[in-house]
């Protein structure tokens, strides 16, 4: 799916009129899909607009078959649902409800097998117990204990450490601890989602963890709460320099990093490093939140919608500084990583060091669907470019500096950033240890390696304050 030509393509040019876009796509839409309803929605009209929503916004780019009408997928449906009626005893007194729950059942998988049909990765129906996980990650909120660990197949699981401010923050908790069981359940050998479910539970609610430190055990008593999850990072380096890892691009990443950003400068720092490598994307807002802020620029990237139309996406929000700039990519940084690295690029405006990015151009929107259907589809809306209309998708960034190498994963660094620096460490020596075992003959100069991407940026950022003093 990906090209093998790195060359950027651009957007061919449009006949018709930017806003178009309004006109033929986003009002046809708000007229079959967003009006007020006069009446609460059932689960059929939701059915129906979530099909109509597929059909005018998902993209067909990586088949050449043709996709369901949406004719044909409500006549699946009712034939399916004569089908599964004929097995129901109508005498009942709960036929009501069982007919509905397999209406809904047929609905549900429908909307899924109909956007599987695009063959897009990124685009499906998504469940509503899975979307209340989707949601969680993308806003960085849930309501948990706010303890990052690390599952084990054959043990129970290891604490990390405690997410700074959240529930377990100050609780007595060590990096390295084992977690026996949560309210009786025993952790032994389970899943990293099965672990999550047994630590997530309502607001306010008790959860008693028992915890093995040695050979001792204590039980530690925690209230669940909202946990904010931090993709933002910061320190000084050395001569100045500030260093902000991003992990991903939640709903307010952008106003951490700003905060962040601001402390440094006034800190003393003459110049930054910005460091998306294995930021999986997310939030394209605080994506355009993060370039405008360096540049003054007025537009950040360009979205390529179904109707072939063309729209420029402006800056969001103030520009802080124009002090010199150096941003990681790497081959796990995507989407909204491409979009800030794209734009600094194109603008001239700092260095991209590392190695290409992966090349996910496509924006993605979740319309969400009420009860009692419930859930979300996702569809791949548009394909984005950089600011002067170069594909991001298949051909991805190239950096200024390509620096690869044997050791760079050693520097990963993804999800929630708020942890101690015990924390950290902890996670250093989990992966030396993972290091021996999957790479013995080469451990000892991967664990030795220093970060040459980093150390690329810093000497490339030297080099321009040297030359402006």
């Amino acid at each position: 799916m990906r090209h093998q030509d790195s060359t950027p393509k651009p957007f061919r040019p449009l006949t018709k009129p930017v806003k178009s876009i309004v006109g033929a796509t986003l009002m046809g839409l708000a007229m079959t899909i967003a009006a007020p309803a006069a009446s609460a929605p059932t689960a059929y009209s939701e059915f129906v607009k979530a099909l109509n929503i597929i059909e005018q916004t998902q993209l067909q780019i990586f088949t050449d078959t043709a996709p369901p009408s949406k004719e044909d997928t409500i006549k699946k449906y009712q034939s399916q649902l004569e089908t599964a009626k004929a097995a129901l005893d109508s005498s009942d007194r709960d036929y009501k409800k069982q007919e509905e729950e397999l209406s809904i059942k047929i609905m549900r998988q429908l909307l899924y097998s109909t956007v599987d049909t695009y063959n897009d990765q990124y685009a499906n129906y998504i469940y509503p117990e899975a979307l209340k996980k989707y949601n969680s990650r993308r806003n960085g909120k849930f309501v948990g204990v706010g303890l990052k660990f690390r599952a084990s197949n054959d043990d129970y699981p290891q604490a990390i450490g405690a997410l700074s401010g959240g529930p377990m923050d100050g609780k007595n908790i060590q990096p390295g601890d084992k977690l026996i069981s949560v309210n009786d359940k025993t952790l032994l050998k389970l899943s990293s989602a099965e672990i999550v479910e047994s630590l997530k539970g309502p607001e306010n609610s008790i959860a008693k963890i028992e915890v093995q430190r040695g050979d001792n055990k204590h039980v530690v008593s925690v209230k669940r709460s909202a946990v904010e999850l931090h993709y933002v990072d910061s320190k000084m380096l050395e001569q100045s320099i500030g260093y902000l890892k991003v992990s991903r691009f939640g709903s307010n990443t952008h106003v951490r990093f700003e905060k962040q950003l601001t402390k440094l400068i006034r800190d003393g720092a003459t110049s930054f490093v910005v460091d998306l490598r294995d930021n999986p994307g997310g939030s394209t807002r605080a994506a355009r939140a993060i370039v405008s802020m360096f540049s003054k620029e007025k537009n950040v990237y360009c979205e390529r919608y179904k109707s072939g139309a063309t729209k420029q996406l402006p800056r969001h929000g103030e520009h802080i500084t124009d002090l010199p700039l150096a941003v990681l990519i790497n081959g796990k940084s995507m989407s909204s990583s491409e979009i800030v690295a794209g734009a600094i690029q194109s603008y001239e405006r700092g260095v991209i060091v590392g190695a290409p990015s992966y090349g996910k151009g496509l924006v993605q929107k979740v319309f969400n669907l009420s009860a009692p259907l419930g859930g979300a589809v996702r569809t791949t809306i548009a394909m984005f470019g950089r600011p002067d209309h170069q594909l991001i998708q298949g051909s991805g960034v190239v950096p200024d500096v390509y620096v690869k190498t044997d050791s760079d994963f050693m520097f990963h660094r993804t999800g929630s950033l708020n942890i101690s620096e015990q924390a950290k460490a902890f996670q250093r020596k989990l992966l030396e240890i993972d290091v021996k075992k999957d790479h013995p003959e080469r451990a000892s100069e991967y664990i030795a390696a220093a970060d040459l991407q980093l150390q690329t940026a810093i000497n490339k950022l030297l080099l321009q304050v040297n030359n402006t003093q």
